[in-house]
């Protein structure tokens, strides 16, 4: 009875294959039926794609390099201001704050 089915199965899986490749030919030829050019054609439409891509690619990585470096010198800019602006407050504090501690030293001294 072993033997009987792997007979069988041997049998069924050649159908199988049978069928692959039949199914594989029929869509083979859709396939070239349906095509809208020659595979020159194909191949010089995929070939102007792929450069015009290629192109459109290059151009748009040039403007995100000049934008990149634009911001990049603005935020510099922008920080070296703050840092300014920080210093010039911190100054200011401390001269207010020396100030402060002299008019308490003399209003004690007053006293």
């Amino acid at each position: 009875m072993h033997d009987n089915t792997s007979q069988d199965l041997a049998r069924g899986n050649g159908n199988y294959m049978v069928s692959f490749v039949v199914g594989a030919a029929i869509g083979a030829g859709i396939a070239l039926l349906m095509a809208p050019g020659s595979g020159a054609e194909t191949r010089r439409r995929l070939g102007q794609t792929a450069s015009r891509l290629r192109t459109s690619l290059g151009e748009n990585m040039a403007k995100a390099r000049n934008r990149v470096r634009d911001l990049s010198s603005d935020a510099r800019g922008r920080l070296g201001e703050l840092k300014d602006d920080v210093a010039n407050a911190v100054e200011t504090g401390r001269q207010a704050f020396v100030q402060d501690r002299e008019d308490r030293r003399m209003r004690s001294n007053a006293e």
